[in-house]
């Protein structure tokens, strides 16, 4: 396999450890990188350079307020959604002792009727020797 070498490599190195980018030649003239020129490909003074720096640091400094609006709502949505996590763990724990609570006279009940239950059984076994003697 035959890598291509960049126009750089191949006039200035006959090594193809410079072919760093092997579609240079399948990329257009538009397509290649190349630092861009500035203002119609005038450099730009230190005035021209301040102002953009200034503009750029406003851009940067509007984009850090809205950043910080949008974690305000964040926290605020957050002890919202902890208030709500708690009230609902409250009713959770309100309906599981609700349920409790419930069970315990059924389980009283069934103790009760088992409790019958066993009695009547060792008076019928009771009876039953009382007789065959």
């Amino acid at each position: 396999m035959h890598f291509r070498r960049s126009k750089f490599a191949v006039n200035n190195f006959s090594l193809p450890l410079f072919s760093t980018n092997l579609y240079y030649y399948d990329m257009n003239d538009d397509q290649k990188w190349e630092d861009p020129l500035e203002n119609d490909g005038l450099t730009l003074g230190p005035e021209e350079a301040l102002q953009r720096e200034i503009e750029k640091s406003k851009s940067l400094k509007v984009d850090r307020l809205r950043l910080k609006d949008e974690i305000e709502k964040l926290r605020t949505q957050k002890a919202e959604i902890k208030d709500k996590n708690s009230q609902l763990q409250e009713k959770i724990k309100a309906l599981s002792e609700e349920v409790t609570l419930s069970r315990y006279p059924e389980k009283y009940v069934r103790k009760k009727n088992m409790g019958i239950v066993v009695l009547v059984v060792i008076l019928l076994f009771l009876l039953i020797l009382f007789f065959l003697r």
